[in-house]
C-alpha cells in the first residue's frame, strides 16, 4: 500500500535522512528538467521518504541507428522489400539491448543495495524494473524528489535532475519517475473520484485546457438549436457551410465502402466517450446505409469504459466526431475503439502503446507514474489489472490528441517515437492530428525562449512558436486542417483552415529532418523561406517539419448529446484521412497484398497524388504564422487526399 504523498510530522523527520546525496566523482547528470510553467514545486511539501516508487530504467536498445533504414526498406516505394513487414518477434530481437548493457545496469543496482530478487527484466529486454522507496531512489540517483503541482491542481512527485555512474550512462536511455511530465489525459484522481463539478478538474474533452480537442460551433438541429441559424438541406450544394460524409467523398474522390477486409482503429481517452444514441441520430440523418445500433468494436485498455454518467460536448464531442465519421466513411468495415484508461487514473499515449506491444510494457506498466497512469490502479474503484500486449494493432490508427514538445524531455519523446517506428515496421499506419492553434501550442500558448528552451510559456500573443508532439515524430503521419472556401463549390480547391481553428504546423525542436522529407522541405525553404528569426522558430533547415498532409477540419455536422452541431478541428481531419487510407488497404488486401503501413515515404515520393493547398495560413504567437504555398508547407503539408490517384499508386506497389 502506498503512503500519502505528503509527509506527516513523524515521517518528515524520517525523510530528512533522505536528503539527496552529493554527486560523487564518477557520477554524471543523465537528465535535467528543462522547466515548465504549468508545473511548480510546492516548497512547503516534502514527499514522504517511505513512499514506494515503481522505478523503470529504459535500457539503451541495440541497432536503433538502423531503425530508419529498416523502416524505409518496407515503406519506400522504390524498395524491393516494400510491404514485407516484420513480425513483433523479429522487432524484439532486432532492438533488444546487448547483454553487456543489461549486465552493466543490473550490477550497478545490486552494488548500490537494490537486491537482485527485486529486479525484473521486461519481456522485450529493454526495461529493468524494481520498486524502491523515495529514500533509496534519492541515494541511487543522487537527487531529491519534490511534490509538483499543475495549474489544474494535479500533483506529481518528480525531481529536477538525476545522475548515474559515468560508465553506466551509455547503457541507460532514461529512468522514470524522474524529470518528465507527459500528457496524462485526466485530472487529479482524488478530484475525479469526488465528481463534485465536472469542470473543476481537468477534463480531456474540455477545449479550454486541451487545444487538440474539437471546438463546438452552433447547434443546427435538435434541442438547443441556435435560432439564428437557418436550417439547410444536407446536400453537396451546402458543403461550404456544413460538412457531411457525402461532402468528404466529393472532396476527396471516393465512394461508399464495399469491403470489410482490413482494420481501422480510433483511440480515445476516458472520460471522453461516445453515445450510441448520438451514433444512431447521425446514421438516420447522414449515413442511412448504416443500421441503427451499429457500434465500434471495443478494445478496453486499462479499464477503459464508454462512460455515460457525465454527458456534454466536453465529454462526448471528441468520441462522437471521430467515430461517426470513421464508421460512416469505411462502412461496412468495422471500426475498433481503443478506449484507454479507467475513470480514476485516465491514461497517456504510453498506456495505449503498452496494450499493443508487451515489449514496451514493463511489470509496472512501462510508464512513469509521475505522468503516465499506473496500472494496476491502487485507487478505490480503479482498474485492478494491467493490459500489456493485450491487443493487435489495427492496420490504421488515428489519434486526435496531442501535447507540446516542450512539455516532455527529448529522451522520453524519442523513446516513444521509436515505438511508432516499430509499429510502422509491422505495417501499421499511425496518424495524429497536428493541433488547432496554428504555430502556437496547446491552449494557444507560445514559448518564452528560442527553441522552447526551458519549457516556459506565455499567453500566446507573442513569443516562440510551440510545436506539438507526437506530430513531430518522423514516424507518424501528422494531419493538418483545410476548409472549403466561403461560397465555393465542393469541387473547388480548398484553403488552409482559418475558421474557428488554425492548422497546427511548424518545425520540431527535437527531431531531425527525415530523409523522405528532405527534398520537399529544402524546396520550401528555397522558394518560400519565412522571414521569421531563429528566436521565433527553429529555422536551422535540418529538423522535421509538420504536418505531412491535411484534410477538411471545419463545419463538420456531428450528433452530440441528441442534437446536430457544427464542429471544428484537426480532430476531424485525422480520422477522415485515416478513413481514406483504410479504403486503400481494403483494395490491397482484396488483391492479396499487404496493408500500406508507414505512408509518408510514398506520399513524399508522389506528391501529385494529393491536392496541393496554396492559400491560407496558421497564425499564432502574435504573427501570421506560416502560409500555404505550392508544394509542401508547414500549414497543410503535401495537401489533401485524392483517393483515385492514391489508390492507383499504392495498388501499383508490391
Amino acid at each position: 500500500m502506498l503512503l500519502p504523498i505528503f509527509a506527516t510530522a513523524a515521517a518528515a523527520a524520517f525523510a530528512t535522512v533522505a536528503t539527496a546525496l552529493p554527486r560523487s566523482a564518477n557520477h554524471v547528470v543523465h537528465e535535467k528538467r528543462s522547466g515548465s510553467s504549468s508545473w511548480t514545486p510546492i516548497q512547503a511539501a516534502k514527499p514522504d521518504g517511505r513512499i514506494t516508487l515503481p522505478v523503470r530504467i529504459g535500457l539503451t536498445e541495440s541497432n536503433l541507428h538502423l531503425g530508419e533504414d529498416v523502416l524505409m526498406n518496407v515503406s519506400d516505394p522504390a524498395s524491393e522489400k516494400y510491404g514485407k513487414h516484420l513480425t513483433a518477434e523479429e522487432i524484439i530481437e532486432l532492438f533488444a539491448p546487448a547483454p553487456e548493457t543489461i549486465d552493466a545496469v543490473h550490477n550497478w543496482l545490486v552494488s548500490s543495495g537494490i537486491e537482485s530478487s527485486r529486479i525484473s527484466l521486461s519481456r522485450g529486454k529493454n526495461w529493468l524494473n524494481f520498486n524502491a522507496s523515495i529514500t533509496e531512489v534519492e541515494a541511487l540517483l543522487k537527487t531529491e524528489y519534490k511534490v509538483y503541482e499543475h495549474t489544474t491542481g494535479q500533483k506529481h512527485i518528480a525531481c529536477e535532475e538525476y545522475s548515474v555512474p559515468q560508465d553506466v550512462s551509455e547503457h541507460v536511455d532514461l529512468i522514470m519517475p524522474t524529470v518528465h511530465f507527459d500528457t496524462k489525459i485526466v485530472g487529479d484522481p482524488e478530484q475525479r473520484k469526488k465528481k463534485r463539478d465536472p469542470q473543476a478538474a481537468f477534463q480531456p474533452g474540455n477545449s479550454d485546457n486541451n487545444g487538440w480537442l474539437p471546438k463546438k460551433g452552433p447547434t443546427i438541429s435538435g434541442p438547443g438549436a441556435d435560432p439564428d441559424v437557418a436550417p439547410q438541406p444536407f446536400a453537396l450544394t451546402t458543403c461550404n457551410t456544413q460538412i457531411t460524409p457525402d461532402c468528404l467523398r466529393a472532396l476527396y474522390n471516393f465512394t461508399n465502402g464495399t469491403l470489410a477486409k482490413s482494420s481501422y482503429g480510433i483511440v480515445e481517452y476516458t472520460p471522453q466517450a461516445y453515445l450510441q444514441t448520438d451514433l444512431n441520430l447521425f446514421y438516420s440523418n447522414l449515413a442511412r446505409q448504416i443500421p441503427s445500433g451499429t457500434a465500434p468494436t471495443l478494445d478496453s485498455i486499462d479499464g477503459g469504459v464508454d462512460q455515460t454518467s457525465t454527458q456534454s460536448f466536453d465529454d462526448n464531442g471528441e468520441s462522437d466526431l471521430d467515430l461517426q465519421y470513421a464508421i460512416a466513411l469505411v462502412y461496412p468495415q468495422k471500426v475498433t475503439l481503443y478506449q484507454t484508461g479507467d475513470l480514476v487514473e485516465g491514461a497517456s499515449f504510453n498506456n495505449f502503446l503498452d496494450a499493443l506491444d508487451s515489449s514496451y510494457c514493463t511489470s509496472g506498466g512501462g510508464d512513469n507514474p509521475a505522468y503516465d497512469a499506473t496500472y494496476p490502479d491502487p485507487n478505490s474503484g480503479g482498474y485492478k489489472s494491467q493490459d500489456c500486449g493485450k491487443y493487435t494493432a489495427a492496420s490504421v490508427i488515428s489519434t486526435s490528441y496531442g501535447s507540446n514538445e516542450a512539455d516532455l524531455s527529448a529522451a522520453y519523446e524519442k523513446r516513444q517515437c521509436n515505438e511508432y517506428m516499430k509499429l510502422g515496421m509491422q505495417g501499421v499506419t499511425i496518424l495524429y492530428s497536428s493541433g488547432d492553434n496554428g504555430v502556437a501550442g496547446n491552449g494557444a500558448e507560445c514559448c518564452t525562449k528560442a527553441k522552447c528552451a526551458g519549457g516556459t510559456y506565455n499567453s500566446g500573443t507573442s513569443g516562440t512558436f510551440n510545436p506539438s508532439f507526437p506530430g513531430t515524430c518522423p514516424y507518424v503521419t501528422s494531419v493538418g486542417a483545410t476548409q472549403i472556401v466561403s461560397g465555393a463549390s465542393v469541387t473547388a480547391p480548398e484553403e488552409a483552415c482559418e475558421t474557428v481553428i488554425y492548422s497546427g504546423g511548424g518545425f520540431s525542436n527535437v527531431f531531425a529532418m527525415p530523409s523522405y522529407q528532405s527534398a520537399a522541405v529544402k524546396a520550401y525553404y528555397a522558394n518560400n523561406k519565412p522571414s521569421y528569426t531563429a528566436t521565433q522558430y527553429n529555422n536551422s533547415q535540418t529538423v522535421r517539419g509538420y504536418p505531412d498532409v491535411a484534410a477538411n477540419g471545419a463545419n463538420y455536422v456531428v450528433a452530440v448529446d441528441g442534437s446536430l452541431s457544427l464542429v471544428y478541428g484537426t480532430s476531424a481531419s485525422s480520422p477522415t484521412f485515416g478513413s481514406v487510407i483504410t479504403l486503400i488497404n481494403e483494395q490491397r488486401v482484396n488483391a492479396g497484398k499487404s496493408a500500406v503501413g508507414f505512408i509518408n515515404p510514398t506520399l513524399y515520393a508522389n506528391p501529385s497524388i494529393l491536392n496541393d493547398i496554396t492559400s491560407g495560413g496558421n497564425q499564432g504567437c502574435g504573427t501570421a504564422g506560416f502560409t500555404a504555398v505550392a508544394g509542401w508547407d508547414p500549414v497543410t503539408g503535401l495537401g489533401t487526399p485524392n483517393y483515385g490517384k492514391m489508390l492507383s499508386v499504392f495498388m501499383s506497389l508490391s
